[in-house]
C-alpha cells in the first residue's frame, strides 16, 4: 500500500436538504396550478417550489431572478407550450420532466431525490392539532393555502383532514397546520441575508377572488421565497368573502401579526390582482385597519407586537416579496483527518425527526476550496463512495452535491479521496483533447520548478541578470536563419521545424560570463549583485574566475572551486591570469548560468516561470504546467498553451509574451482565447514582462466577455516587482564612465543586454 502523507486536522459542513424543482403551467391555468400544488404537496419543502405562469408576455428576467433565488434543481412542465418551457429550462440551465414522468424510473433525475411530507414530519396531525388539506375540487385559494394531499395506500392512523369550514384555514396559515406546513418539518434556511431588518416586515394579506389564478400564482411564489428561519413575514391569503362573512377576519390577520413578534409601520400590506382598490379597503375596514397616515410605505420604526391601538395598512398592487440571499438545509459541521489520498470520512447528520429515504447531501469546507468546479473534479472527490449515490456527484456553487439513498450500506461512513492538483489538472487536460504532452519549454520548466525555488524570480533585477547572462544560441540561430534567406524561412522549413533545428543546432558557443559590474548595462555592482547571489543560491547561478589566455586566445570560466594558486589555461595549460577589476588591482568575480538553466533562458521559459512564481505568491495552492502541446478531436493540428493549471480555484490558461506589442499580430489574442475557450478555462491569462497597454487589455476583455471567460492580466507591475521603484532610486543611471575591458565573448555575441534585460525568447 503506497504511503499516504498526513494533510491534516480539516472540517466540512454538510447539510442535508431535498431537491426541489420549479413548475411551468399555462397562463391562467386552474388545472395547471391544481396538478402543481398536487405534486408539490407531497414533496418534502414542496411550499417552497415556485409556479411560473407560461405566457406570451411574462417579465422573463425577474422570473429568472426568483428561479435563480429559489435555488431549485429541475423544471417539471405541467401544462404549458412544450416549446416555451424547453427554452425557458435551457435559459436557466436546468434539466426538463414533464410531470407525469416525474415518478419514472427511467431515466433517473436529481429531481427525485425527496421524500414524502410524512417521512420527515412525524404524525402529520396526529394527535390534538388537526392537520388540514385541501378538496381537490374547492376552492383555488384553498387549495394553494392548505394544499392536495393523497395518504400513501399503507396508510394507518391519523391523516390530514378537509375542514369542515373553510374559515379554519383561515388561522391554518399562522399556526403551520396544513399539509404544506408539515412537509416544511427538517428543512430550513442555514444562512439568510435580507436587505431589510425584521421589524420592517410588515404582514402581507392577499384578498382574491376565490379562484383568480394570478392571485393564487403571486401568492404562492411570495410564500415560496420569504424566509422560513429567520425572518418571520406572515403571508395571508384570504378569498373576497372573508371580509364580508367571516367572523374571525380580523382575528386572523392580528393573530399573524402578534405570532411575528414585531410591528412595523405599516402593519399589513394589502395586495391583489382580481379586486378594486375600493374592494380593499373595504377589507380592511372589516378587519379593523387604519389606513397608514404617512402613505410612504415600509419604514423605520417598530413597536411591541402586543401594544395597544389599531393595525395600520396599506393598498400596494406593486409589493414584491423582499428578495435575499440564502442556503438551504440543515447542517452541521464535522471534523475528519485528511491524506494524500482515500481518506474516510464519518458524515454526522444534523438532527432531523426522521431521516428521509432520499435527499441531497452538500458538503463545503477547507478541502474544496481550492478545486476547481468541475463536474469530473467532483467524481475525482467521490469515486470511491458512489455505491451511496446513484447519479454522480456534482458541484452546486461552492458545494458538493451528492444525491443519496439516505441511510446507506455502512451509513454514516462515506469515503471521499481529495485529488492532488497535479491529478486534477491532469483529468482537465484528458477530459478536453486527444492528446496533450509538456511542450519543449514545459518539460524543462518542470524540472526547474522541482529542483529550485522559482519564487525567487519575484526578487529585483534576478530575471533581468538571467537573460543577461543567456548564451545567444537559439535564437541567434533563428536570426541567422532567416539573415540568409532573405528575411524570412525556408519555404521548405516551418516555423515549427526551424525552432526544433535550432534548440539541436543553435550554435556552439561558450556560455557567456559576466562581473557584477558589467551584467547590466545602467546598473551598478551594487545593483545587480544581490539578483546575482539569489540566483546563485538557487543553483541557476555559478560564481567564477575569468581567464585570458594569451597562447591560445580563449577566455575561460574557471569555477571557485577549481581554481588554484596559479592560473593555468583550461584549453592549452599555459600560464594565464586571472581577470582583473578595471582598476587591475583586484581579482574579479564573475557569474555564469548553470548549463541546464542557460538552456531554459534559451528557450523561453522564463517568461512562463515567471507567471508561475507570481500567480503562486497569490494563491499558494496555484498548480500550474509552464507550457503543454494539445491536440483536440478532429483537429490534427498541435497547439500549444504556454500556461494551463488552477489558480484561485479556478481553472487557468493563457499566453505569455516577452514585449506586449507581440499581442498585436496576426490575431494573437483571439487566438489565445479561443484556446483558453477550448480548454475549458475558467480564467484566460495575458501576460508579458512589459508594459500592457489600455488598447490591448480592452480588447482581450471583450473577447473574453463573449466567450464566458475572466481575464487576468499580469505584466510588468506584478510580474517584475520593486523594478519601477529601483529604477527610480537609480534614477535611471548611465552606463558607468569607466569603460570596461573588451572580452573576445563579446565581439561574437549578437547583441549586448540593454538596460531593461529584456527576457529575450523564440518569437
Amino acid at each position: 500500500m503506497a504511503h499516504q502523507e498526513y494533510v491534516g486536522h480539516r472540517l466540512i459542513e454538510v447539510s442535508v436538504l431535498p431537491a426541489r424543482v420549479v413548475y411551468v403551467i399555462d397562463e391562467g391555468s386552474t388545472d395547471g396550478f391544481r396538478a402543481a400544488v398536487r405534486t408539490a404537496s407531497h414533496r418534502w419543502g414542496g411550499m417552497t417550489e415556485p409556479i411560473i405562469e407560461v405566457g406570451s408576455d411574462e417579465d422573463s428576467g425577474s422570473i429568472a431572478k426568483l428561479v435563480s433565488i429559489a435555488d431549485v434543481q429541475a423544471v417539471v412542465n405541467v401544462d404549458a407550450d412544450a416549446s416555451r418551457a424547453s427554452l425557458l429550462a435551457a435559459a436557466w440551465k436546468l434539466p426538463l420532466i414533464a410531470i407525469g414522468d416525474m415518478e419514472s424510473a427511467s431515466p433517473m433525475g436529481i429531481w427525485e431525490f425527496t421524500s414524502r411530507p410524512e417521512s420527515v414530519a412525524p404524525g402529520m396531525g396526529a394527535g390534538v392539532d388537526p392537520c388540514y388539506r385541501a378538496d381537490p375540487e374547492g376552492p383555488l385559494w384553498a387549495v394553494a393555502v392548505a394544499g392536495i394531499y393523497d395518504p400513501p395506500k399503507d396508510s394507518t392512523g391519523y391523516t390530514p383532514i378537509v375542514p369542515m369550514q373553510l374559515t379554519a384555514l383561515g388561522t391554518a396559515q399562522a399556526s403551520s397546520a396544513t399539509v404544506l406546513m408539515k412537509g416544511m418539518a427538517g428543512f430550513e434556511e442555514n444562512w439568510a441575508m435580507y436587505d431589510r431588518h425584521q421589524h420592517e416586515m410588515p404582514v402581507v394579506v392577499v384578498v382574491a377572488e376565490p379562484d383568480s389564478v394570478a392571485d393564487c400564482v403571486w401568492f404562492w411564489n411570495a410564500r415560496a421565497m420569504r424566509s422560513h428561519s429567520h425572518v418571520d413575514m406572515p403571508i395571508l391569503l384570504f378569498p373576497e368573502e372573508a371580509a364580508e362573512h367571516w367572523l374571525n377576519f380580523a382575528n386572523d390577520i392580528r393573530f399573524a401579526q402578534v405570532r411575528s413578534q414585531v410591528r412595523p409601520l405599516p402593519d399589513v400590506i394589502l395586495v391583489s390582482r382580481s379586486l378594486s382598490d375600493a374592494a380593499l379597503h373595504s377589507a380592511a375596514a372589516r378587519a379593523d385597519l387604519v389606513a397608514d397616515p404617512d402613505g410612504s410605505g415600509v419604514r423605520w420604526g417598530a413597536r411591541s407586537a402586543e401594544s395597544d391601538g389599531s393595525l395600520t395598512y396599506r393598498v400596494d398592487r406593486g409589493f414584491e416579496p423582499e428578495l435575499f440571499r440564502r442556503r438551504w438545509g440543515l447542517t452541521k459541521s464535522n471534523s475528519f483527518h485528511q491524506f494524500t489520498g482515500p481518506s474516510r470520512y464519518d458524515v454526522v447528520l444534523p438532527p432531523l425527526q426522521r431521516v428521509p429515504g432520499k435527499a441531497l447531501l452538500r458538503l463545503r469546507g477547507e478541502p474544496f476550496d481550492r478545486l476547481p468546479r468541475k463536474d469530473s473534479v467532483a467524481w475525482m472527490i467521490t469515486e470511491k463512495g458512489r455505491s451511496k449515490s446513484p447519479l454522480p456527484a456534482c458541484w452546486h456553487g461552492d458545494h458538493l452535491q451528492i444525491p443519496a439513498y439516505v441511510p446507506w450500506l455502512g451509513f454514516p461512513e462515506l469515503t471521499l479521496s481529495i485529488p492532488q492538483p497535479r491529478e486534477v489538472v491532469s483529468q482537465l487536460l484528458n477530459e478536453v483533447t486527444r492528446s496533450n504532452a509538456p511542450s519543449i519549454p514545459g518539460m524543462i520548466g518542470l524540472t526547474v520548478m522541482e529542483q529550485s525555488d522559482i519564487s525567487a524570480l519575484l526578487d529585483v533585477l534576478v530575471v533581468e541578470a538571467l537573460a543577461a547572462l543567456k548564451t545567444e544560441r537559439t535564437e541567434h540561430f533563428l536570426k541567422e536563419l532567416r539573415r540568409l534567406n532573405g528575411g524570412g524561412y525556408p519555404d521548405w522549413l516551418p516555423l515549427e521545424e526551424a525552432k526544433e533545428l535550432a534548440r539541436e543546432f543553435g550554435g556552439r558557443q561558450e556560455r557567456k560570463f559576466r562581473s557584477a559590474t558589467n551584467v547590466l548595462s545602467g546598473w551598478t555592482a551594487l545593483d545587480a549583485t544581490p539578483g546575482l547571489e539569489t540566483a546563485c543560491a538557487q543553483g541557476w547561478v555559478e560564481r567564477g574566475l575569468g581567464l585570458d589566455c594569451d597562447q591560445c586566445r580563449l577566455h575561460s570560466f574557471i569555477p571557485l572551486h577549481a581554481t588554484s594558486g596559479s592560473a593555468v589555461c583550461p584549453a592549452c595549460s599555459a600560464p594565464a591570469l586571472y581577470q582583473r577589476e578595471n582598476n587591475k588591482k583586484a581579482v574579479e568575480v564573475v557569474y555564469r548560468l548553470n548549463a541546464f538553466i542557460d538552456r531554459a533562458v534559451d528557450n523561453g521559459v522564463l517568461p512562463h516561470l515567471l507567471v508561475v512564481a507570481a500567480l503562486k505568491a497569490i494563491d499558494p495552492s496555484t498548480h500550474l504546467l509552464p507550457g503543454v502541446d494539445v491536440c483536440f478531436d478532429g483537429d490534427d493540428v498541435k497547439q500549444e498553451v504556454d500556461v494551463f493549471g488552477i489558480h484561485d480555484g479556478k481553472v487557468l490558461a493563457g499566453e505569455v509574451k516577452v514585449k506586449a506589442e507581440e499581442f498585436s499580430k496576426n490575431d494573437q489574442i483571439a487566438r489565445d482565447v479561443e484556446l483558453s475557450r477550448r480548454l475549458g478555462a475558467d480564467i484566460h491569462l495575458m501576460a508579458a514582462t512589459d508594459v500592457i497597454d489600455d488598447a490591448l487589455q480592452d480588447e482581450a476583455r471583450d473577447r473574453c466577455e463573449r466567450a464566458g471567460l475572466e481575464l487576468l492580466v499580469l505584466h510588468e507591475p506584478e510580474l517584475r516587482p520593486g523594478l519601477a521603484e529601483q529604477r527610480t532610486v537609480q534614477g535611471r543611471r548611465q552606463k558607468p564612465t569607466s569603460t570596461p575591458r573588451p572580452r573576445r565573448e563579446d565581439s561574437r555575441t549578437a547583441s549586448e543586454p540593454g538596460v531593461d534585460a529584456s527576457i529575450d525568447t523564440p518569437s
